[in-house]
């Protein structure tokens, strides 16, 4: 199973899979169910924070709308702390 999810993750060729040290195989099968993980517990929270609404909800909100802004928005942030 992890093989075929491999291949469809990344997006890999069965012969280009095959070629793959078996160190970096497993690094990026290891890295693809972190990932796959982050966005499960993401669409979680988000399912969550929806049905209960609240702080929790806007909080969410916020912190995507910062993500979204990207290292820009930090840096944005990070200059008003300062003041």
């Amino acid at each position: 199973m992890m093989y075929a999810e491999f291949l469809r993750f990344y997006n890999y060729t069965a012969d280009e899979a095959l070629a793959e040290y078996a160190k970096r195989f497993f690094a990026l099968c290891s890295m693809m169910y972190r990932i796959q993980a982050k966005d499960s517990l993401n669409d979680i929270t988000v399912i969550s924070a929806g049905t209960n609404g609240g702080q929790e909800a806007k909080r969410i909100v916020d912190d995507y709308r910062n993500q979204f802004k990207g290292n820009h928005g930090i840096l944005q942030e990070v200059r008003t702390i300062k003041g």
